[in-house]
Parts: C-alpha cells; sequence; structure tokens
C-alpha cells in the first residue's frame, strides 16, 4: 500500500507520501523522477497534441478545408517543437542554478547531502529540480528544504521553476510564441500566426489575449495576498527563527508560491500562525481554479472554431455554451464541496480514535488541511509529532505525512481523493 500510495500520489503531482523519500534506494529515486516527469502539467497536456499530430477525428476533417487543415497540422507540429525545447531548457537552466548554489553554497546543507545523507549532488538537484517543475514537492531528504533557507538562489530558482511548470507556464508558452513570430519566416511564422488566432483550437493550455492576462493577474494577485498575510502575522513567528530580513522574505514568498501548487517546505509550517494555516488551505483548495475556469471559459471559442458543436445533444450544447466564469466556478464549487465533504467525513469515520485519543495530532482542520492539500495536487501536510501524543505507548518520529500515519481505509480515500483532484 505504501509504494501504490508514493507512485500514485507522484503521478498526481501530490508530495504527500507515506514513504520518506531518503529511505526509497537510488534505483526507486530514478522510477520516481521519471513518474513524475510523466505526471506533469506540461506532459499530460501535451499527450492530446501528439494524438492530433497523427489523426483528426473525423467531425474536424469535414468542418474544415484542406488548407485550414495543413496550417493546423503544421501549427501542431511547430506547438510540440515549442513545447519540448521549454520543457528542456527549463529542465537544464534550473538543473545548473540548483547544482551550483548548492556546490557554492554554505557548507552545511552541502555536507549534510553529501555525507550524512550519502547522497550525489548532482543527482539531489535534479530531483529538485525536476520535482519543482512537476509540482510534486518531494526531495531526496527527509527534511525537505528546510536545511536549505538560507539558500536564497536555490530558494528563488525553486519559485521559478514551480511558476513556469503550473501557474505562469500558459502566459509563457503565449509569449514565447508571440517571439517566434516576430522573429521567424515563411511556414513558421504562419504557423505561429495560427496558434495566436486559434489558441483553444490547437491546444487545452494556449488561451486568448485577454484570458491569458487574467491568468497572470489572478496567480500575481492570489500569491501577493497570501504573501501580505504571511508577512502581516508571521514575520515574527518561530517558523522564521534565525533567519535574517532578506532570508525571511524569500522563504516567505517560497512558501507561498508553493501552497497554490508546489508542496515543499523551507520552515516548518506548523510554526505560523492558524490564521495563514486557513489562508494556505483555501489557496491549495482554489490552486487548480484559474487555469481549469479558463480553460471552460474559452471552451466555446475552440468548439466554434472546430464546428463540432451541430452533433450533441441540446443539453450538452448548453453545457457547453454556458461557460460564463460566474457559471463554471459555482458549478466547479459545488462539485468539490460535495467531495471534500464526502471524504472528510469518510476519513474522520476513519480515524475516529486518533480523534478521540490524540486530539493534538488529530483534529479536524488537520484532516482537512490534508485532504485539501491532496486534492489541490500540493502536498503540503502537518506531519505527526510524537511528542503531541497524551496517552503513552511506542512512538517513532517519521518524516512522513500526516496521512502516513493513517489505516489502510483512509489511505484509500486519499489516493481516490488525488485521482479526483486531478
Amino acid at each position: 500500500v505504501d509504494c501504490f500510495y508514493g507512485i500514485t500520489s507522484a503521478l498526481c503531482l501530490s508530495g504527500l507520501t507515506t514513504v520518506p523519500v531518503e529511505d526509497i534506494p537510488p534505483g526507486g529515486q530514478v522510477v520516481l523522477m521519471i513518474m513524475m516527469l510523466l505526471g506533469s502539467q506540461v506532459v499530460t497536456s501535451s499527450v492530446p497534441l501528439l494524438v492530433k499530430k497523427h489523426r483528426y477525428c473525423r467531425v474536424a476533417r469535414i468542418a474544415i478545408d484542406p488548407s485550414d487543415h495543413e496550417l493546423e497540422h503544421q501549427a501542431t507540429i511547430v506547438l510540440i517543437r515549442i513545447i519540448v525545447i521549454y520543457g528542456v531548457v527549463v529542465h537544464l537552466m534550473g538543473f545548473f542554478i540548483a547544482w551550483l548554489s548548492i556546490l557554492c553554497g554554505r557548507p552545511y546543507p552541502r555536507n549534510l547531502i553529501r555525507h550524512n545523507k550519502k547522497t550525489n549532488l548532482g543527482f539531489f538537484s535534479l530531483f529538485a529540480v525536476v520535482s519543482a517543475f512537476c509540482n510534486v514537492g518531494y526531495i531526496a531528504s527527509n527534511e525537505n528544504l528546510m536545511p536549505f533557507n538560507s539558500s536564497l538562489v536555490l530558494l528563488l530558482d525553486m519559485i521559478l521553476l514551480i511558476m513556469l511548470g503550473n501557474g505562469i507556464y500558459p502566459p509563457c508558452l503565449r509569449g514565447i510564441i508571440r517571439l517566434l513570430h516576430h522573429f521567424s519566416k515563411g511556414n513558421t511564422k504562419q504557423a505561429c500566426e495560427f496558434l495566436l488566432d486559434h489558441p483553444r483550437k490547437c491546444y487545452t493550455h494556449l488561451f486568448p489575449p485577454n484570458t491569458t492576462r487574467w491568468l497572470l493577474i489572478s496567480f500575481f494577485g492570489l500569491n501577493g495576498f497570501e504573501i501580505c498575510v504571511i508577512y502581516i502575522l508571521d514575520w515574527n513567528s518561530t517558523a522564521f527563527d534565525g533567519l535574517d530580513t532578506g532570508e525571511k522574505i524569500v522563504n516567505g514568498i517560497f512558501q507561498c508560491v508553493n501552497t497554490r501548487s508546489g508542496g515543499m517546505n523551507s520552515v516548518a509550517i506548523t510554526g505560523l500562525s492558524p490564521t495563514t494555516l486557513f489562508i494556505f488551505a483555501v489557496m491549495m483548495y482554489i490552486s487548480a481554479y484559474p487555469v481549469f475556469l479558463s480553460r471552460q471559459a474559452t471552451r466555446q471559442k475552440s468548439v466554434d472554431d472546430e464546428g463540432a458543436i451541430s452533433h450533441l445533444s441540446a443539453r450538452k450544447q448548453r453545457d457547453i455554451l454556458d461557460t460564463t466564469l460566474a457559471t463554471q466556478f459555482r458549478r466547479l464549487l459545488a462539485q468539490d464541496t460535495a467531495y471534500l465533504f464526502l471524504a472528510t467525513f469518510f476519513i474522520c469515520v476513519s480515524v475516529n480514535h486518533g480523534l478521540k485519543h490524540d486530539p493534538l495530532n488529530y483534529n479536524i482542520f488537520s484532516v482537512i488541511f490534508e485532504i485539501i492539500s491532496a486534492y489541490g495536487g500540493v502536498g503540503l501536510s502537518y506531519g505527526y509529532s510524537c511528542s503531541l501524543r497524551m496517552e503513552p505507548g511506542y512512538c517513532v518520529d517519521e518524516p512522513v505525512s500526516f496521512s502516513g500515519k493513517w489505516g489502510f481505509t483512509p489511505k484509500i480515500i486519499m489516493i481516490v481523493v488525488m485521482l479526483l483532484g486531478r
């Protein structure tokens, strides 16, 4: 169950785990890294492009003339090349920055990884880069990135990778296509023009200009609000003990960006104020909303372009055409609330003994926080502390998620929650 749970969480972009990543053999960590790549937003969203490249559906063939069909095919090829180069360049750039920052940084974290953990610094850096870009949150160290909370270059590198792999991926993609359109000629220029004029016809994560601007505003707006909250409420909290002003600023940004999708830790989140943790839970809950709502709101334009709506039933046509943000938000909120309520109820029933006899570790908010983290594909967790137990008994602190202390049934429910969230 532990192995299956860890594998599923990697595929679902959630960093919750019942097995300490550090304890996984090197071969298993390589497999885990490959699965993180396969489960990333960039890779999963590109699968339809590869299918489309080789075969167009019958409806699309009928709806468009041969010249448009050929241009769309060429645009698909150009887009695939852009996405592949984007992923390779970002990973290479992120790896060299991370590796050099660890190699040339403070000796304590470097020696901790090299000697205590007996891990190659290059592999450690690569694993962290893949995890950040894929928004999983795994680090090949039980302490996650807490030993590196003074390595500002590394933290800034992780922040950028998390953003490029998720929140600002669609805007970056459109920006690259615009630059390529400006500097290219011939068929490539025409293909880029087609992509810019018909973004949703070509790719699920490519949007019109107004929607792209809305994505950027919502991303930086939500993160900016979260950063302000953590600075105001937790500037002098125990989570930031020992950090100077610059380190507090960078760690605050890092932790806030991670609550939106990344799931990494540079500080102990249990040392933050309850209000901040509540905001974290809200941000994890709505982490996927901006991109999902943008996709739904622009679906009508995509369907109209393909001329593929006439064969659908009246009810399905109404559902497709009803794409206003308010309608989609209400629909998604109702769906999410139902899923999370049921998951919380059944998990609380399953861990009822802990809620009654170990209330400092097991409480309703910590359970809800874990479920929302799984559903949002984030991976932040309260963890479990033996020092908080109120009843005597054998207990060993382990660097696993809070759900790692749960039994078989609630773990299965959490797997379902992660799959539903994806």
